[in-house]
């Protein structure tokens, strides 16, 4: 599986999981304490007709919040592990924020005080979630997304395809060799020695000339 190291701040991520894990467990909590008392009691006389809606609800809400904490367990999971693409990542946080969107309208209009505050910590987590996951997809789409983080390569001669770069602060570069071309023909030969006519130096060649063949020359 390819790796998908992209920048997910953990700032906005480790937030809502931990603040989504604790109301979820809250609400799956009161929910099982609901359908257990409902089985030990018999709530007909003080529900009448609603008990049967009040225990699908509770049994509803355990399966919607075990999702929830499932969900961000394999978020935690994926992005620890590098294996997140952005995509799935914004598919999770759509999800979890229409889900908790519509179960805040719910109680907004059942006027229930305890559910709407823990609802609305849910839903604006969520939400915070996919704004986050939508800016990663955007710009992933337009190619201006920075995936980790590289070491810039580092020249030993400070040159880079005939162009002097400039020196990076904390290496040192040593200094660029002379490249300049000198002829060997312009440093006069050593003296020979052993020559019949005696000590004679060879004939200097004047600098900047050029040895074009190997025809004696006339002095």
């Amino acid at each position: 599986m390819a790796k998908h190291d992209y920048p997910y701040k953990k700032s906005v991520n480790v937030t809502a999981w931990i603040l989504q894990i604790l109301v979820c467990l809250v609400l799956l909590a009161a929910s099982a304490w609901f359908l257990w008392i409902s089985e030990q009691q018999n709530l007909d006389e003080i529900l009448g007709d609603y008990n049967g809606i009040f225990t699908a609800s509770a049994g509803l809400q355990i399966g919607i919040t075990g999702l929830n904490i499932v969900m961000n367990i394999v978020e935690i999971i994926l992005i620890s592990k590098k294996r997140m693409p952005p995509a799935l990542f914004l598919t999770s946080t759509c999800i979890k924020t229409a889900i908790w969107g519509i179960i805040f309208i719910l109680n907004v209009i059942a006027r229930s005080a305890l559910s709407i505050i823990l609802t609305i910590v849910l839903f604006a987590t969520s939400l915070i979630q996919l704004i986050h996951a939508s800016i990663i997809v955007h710009r992933k789409r337009r190619g201006t997304l920075t995936r980790g983080k590289y070491a810039p390569a580092i020249n030993p001669q400070g040159f880079e395809e005939g162009v002097y770069a400039q020196p990076t602060p904390g290496y040192y570069y040593p200094p660029p060799t002379n490249t300049e071309y000198k002829s060997p023909a312009a440093t006069p030969p050593p003296p020979q020695y052993g020559n019949p006519a005696g000590d004679v130096y060879a004939p200097q060649i004047p600098p900047g000339s050029y040895e074009l063949d190997s025809r004696g020359r006339n002095h």
